[in-house]
């Protein structure tokens, strides 16, 4: 079974679980996650990023295209992002950034570039069916068995004849993929000379 994989609705998807991921981690010093720091930004980032998860999960499962308010949705986060990054909020002021802001910014932007790929259509295809074992074929086997034969020896003898049949056996068909030796050319026999008189 082969399933189409969208490209642009993966990176969404990882983008807005690592968003959520990044809302504990540090983003202003000494020590504010994005739950210390903001009142409403954090729940409204966790939102979004459960929000696009949901829609790319009912997506992927219907085997239906994301949601036209996907878009939406991933441009409010990646706004929300860079406006707290850009000018932090009071209880942050002069903080310096942290790994936690750079982190989901870096996410915005794959969210938006997720979005990109998807505008293009730019898909993966990965096949998930199990593999077949290989068959033996007698037909290939009997040449494989045929081609490690030496070209000297003779082809192996026809079986015995029934006595019960009057038909006489038929001569065993020579195999097409085996050379056949060659024999000597028999010489002729020499012309009398003629004389003209």
């Amino acid at each position: 079974m082969r399933h189409k994989i969208d490209l642009g609705s993966g990176l969404v998807a990882l983008g807005a679980l690592v968003l959520i991921v990044s809302l504990f981690l540090n983003w202003y010093a000494p020590h504010r996650s994005a739950f210390d720091a903001f009142e409403v930004v954090d729940w409204a980032l966790a939102g979004l990023a459960v929000a696009a998860l949901l829609a790319l999960g009912r997506s992927l499962r219907d085997a239906v295209p994301p949601p036209r308010w996907l878009p939406a949705v991933v441009l409010v986060a990646a706004l929300l992002v860079a406006a707290e990054v850009i000018d932090p909020p009071p209880a942050a002021a002069g903080a310096t950034r942290e790994i936690g802001a750079w982190l989901a910014l870096g996410c915005a932007a794959a969210m938006a570039l997720g979005l990109a790929l998807t505008a293009a259509s730019i898909s993966i295809t990965v096949d998930v069916r199990a593999r077949e074992r290989r068959r033996r074929v007698p037909a290939v086997d009997r040449r494989g068995a045929v081609a490690t034969t030496p070209a000297a020896t003779p082809p192996p003898p026809p079986p015995p004849a029934r006595p019960t049949t009057s038909v006489p056996p038929r001569p065993p068909r020579p195999d097409p993929e085996r050379t056949q030796p060659l024999r000597p050319l028999e010489p002729r026999p020499a012309e009398p000379e003629t004389t003209d008189e």
